[in-house]
């Protein structure tokens, strides 16, 4: 393992520039069609091919090209329509596994060499094969995030209920209110016990005295 420009572990090594990549950096506009492979390959052989082409149909990678391009799962660099034309040219019940790359018939999906499933290899190449419509095809089983999270809540909002016959509301649709008489004042802690003993519903409003941080109390 090697440590990227953003202080993150990873095995892969950019052959152009000679640094590390992690699952985001590689996706910055100087790698983007960049040779990129694992480290321990760089250190075996560390020779590569210039300019880099098409996995697909082999045209030459330009510079400034790297919004048109795609990196697939093994890191070969693709167009992205050719990528949608390939996916698209497999027969429809394609296990997962069987869409591989033109090149090395490595799945396409998902990047085995980037374990930060949440990178910007991941969310690239995904947003690349959703273009195709078949993306239930290539995800199988492997958990993505194609929806927006749910609301933090989802219920209806809480609505104040009460028994108590003195407990009101003036329209019939709305939160019910409580009436002014409801309101008990409370001179003592042993008043406060006796009052809870006698009332079953209420608001008691209690000397600051004895409950110096708290003024009313709902029963």
């Amino acid at each position: 393992m090697v440590v990227c420009k953003c202080r993150k572990a990873t095995k892969l090594y950019c052959f152009v520039h000679k640094v590390p990549v992690c699952g985001d950096c590689i996706c910055f506009p100087e790698h983007q069609i960049c040779v990129v492979r694992t480290y321990s390959e760089w250190v075996i052989d560390g020779e590569y091919d210039w300019p880099p082409k098409c996995c697909s149909c082999q045209a030459v990678l330009q510079e400034g090209d790297g919004s048109q391009t795609t990196r697939l799962g093994c890191l070969h660099a693709i167009h992205t329509n050719c990528l949608v034309s390939h996916i698209k040219s497999f027969p429809p019940h394609t296990a997962p596994a069987g869409y591989v790359c033109p090149s090395c018939s490595t799945p396409i999906w998902p990047p085995k060499s980037v374990k930060d499933s949440g990178s910007r290899l991941h969310s690239k190449l995904k947003e690349a094969i959703m273009q195709t419509g078949l993306e239930k095809n290539l995800f199988g089983n492997h958990p993505i995030s194609l929806l927006a999270p749910p609301p933090a809540f989802t219920s209806d909002p809480l609505v104040a209920i009460s028994s108590s016959p003195s407990v009101t509301s003036e329209t019939g649709t709305g939160p019910s209110k409580i009436s002014v008489s409801d309101i008990k004042e409370i001179e003592s802690p042993s008043s406060v016990a006796n009052y809870m003993k006698n009332s079953s519903t209420g608001i008691v409003s209690v000397s600051s005295s004895f409950f110096p941080h708290s003024e009313q109390f709902i029963c």
